[in-house]
């Protein structure tokens, strides 16, 4: 090899490791909060999701969502790993339930043992964990205007106090009710036309969900 070559050779690797100290620099070291759920987590438009609004409240944070629409809790642990775990969250938001409460093909106990799962399986690798409910802490013999009809009361009660009863036993937080900002359902300001919050309701989600997110981060 001549001293040309070897110039151009040592040229190339310096830049490559001038590249590689770069990368590793710039690398985003911010606490990571990721956003697991089903269309409640991914609704809302681009800009638009819970999750961007609270990426806008906590600038010192990476915010990620990992919402997708018509997921069940069983759908959700099976992809908890690739979309969650791989992230190292410091905390993960699981919000989710809703489909399993319409679809109605698991009992409460195989429901209670997904979320559990995903619930250990996070707090294994260091997370906190802030369950997100539809259902809790809701007086649904008492509302005005209920989303679905009388029959289904107690299932969606005794959804949510499976909930809670995880949370009691992990030791996590805990948000029973994320729309109670925005009920009811399906009318402006907060809700557009495939019946999920739109940006607006997503804003007000947010704000429901921040105080106990950021007592997750200060822990």
């Amino acid at each position: 090899m001549t001293f040309t070559q070897r110039k151009i050779v040592w040229g190339i690797i310096g830049l490559a490791a001038t590249g590689l100290v770069l990368a590793i620099g710039l690398r985003d070291r911010r606490p990571v909060l990721v956003c697991f759920g089903d269309s409640l987590t991914s609704c809302g438009g681009k800009g638009g999701h819970y999750s961007d609004w609270l990426a806008k409240k906590l600038p010192h944070v990476r915010v990620v969502n990992a919402g997708v629409g018509g997921d069940t809790l069983d759908q959700g642990r099976h992809r908890f790993k690739k979309d969650v775990l791989r992230h190292n969250p410091a905390v993960v938001v699981i919000a989710m339930g809703a489909n399993d409460f319409w679809k109605a093909t698991r009992t409460v106990g195989e429901l209670q043992g997904y979320l559990e799962g995903m619930v250990t399986a996070a707090q294994a690798q260091g997370a906190k964990v802030v369950v997100v409910s539809c259902f809790g802490d809701r007086a649904f013999w008492d509302e005005t205007c209920v989303e679905f009809a009388f029959a289904r009361f107690g299932f969606a009660s005794a959804i949510a106090g499976m909930e809670r009863a995880v949370c009691r036993k992990h030791k996590c937080a805990y948000v029973p009710n994320m729309q109670a900002d925005v009920k009811p359902n399906r009318l402006p300001p907060y809700w557009d036309a495939t019946d999920h919050p739109n940006k607006a309701g997503n804003g007000q989600v947010a704000l429901r969900l921040l105080p106990t997110i950021l007592t997750a981060l200060k822990k």
